[in-house]
């Protein structure tokens, strides 16, 4: 997949994906057997190094649940039934599965419209992607891929963060 292709994907991915997200795994989980899955092949894709589908959806779940919870950014899903829930995750999935070079379709809006008028913060921003670390290390995702993973969600920033302050949009728009 070119860098331009890639670049067109990622400006899809909301805000689960921010680093939702999304949201990705390599599940260190032993088989039924008691045995270590298959380590992927060298010159395999990011998706598949994270375990593949299965895996990211374990943790967009996890992730995603996360940011419900937190009351320092949960004013951005307020008024989200469970049907409207259970859509924004599967979105996060897809995303996450297609910009990583996964066989997944995508299904939602270009960043910067899904996070239009939000007015996140940097603060925001940075709780969100602390989640998103914490997911992964739960996970225990390898430094490497979690570092792909985080360039994939910075490239995103400049379409989701619409001011550049640190504190939280709670705190400012109270």
């Amino acid at each position: 997949m070119t860098n331009l292709t890639r670049r067109t994907m990622l400006g899809n991915l909301p805000a689960a994906a921010i680093g939702v997200a999304s949201t990705v795994a390599l599940m260190s989980t032993k088989d039924a057997e008691g045995q270590e899955p298959a380590k992927p092949a060298a010159g395999a894709t990011l998706y598949e190094r994270l375990g593949g589908y299965d895996a990211i959806s374990a943790v967009v779940e996890d992730f995603a649940d996360k940011l419900l919870a937190d009351k320092k950014i949960n004013q951005f899903f307020r008024g989200m039934g469970t049907d409207t829930w259970d859509t924004f995750k599967q979105k996060n999935k897809n995303l996450l599965a297609a910009a990583t070079g996964g066989p997944a379709k995508i299904i939602s809006r270009p960043a910067k419209t899904v996070h239009g008028g939000l007015k996140i913060t940097q603060g925001d921003f940075n709780v969100v992607a602390g989640h998103l670390k914490v997911t992964l290390e739960k996970f225990k995702v390898p430094e490497r891929e979690t570092k792909e993973v985080f360039a994939i969600i910075g490239s995103l920033q400049p379409d989701i963060v619409e001011r550049k302050t640190v504190k939280l949009s709670r705190d400012i728009d109270c």
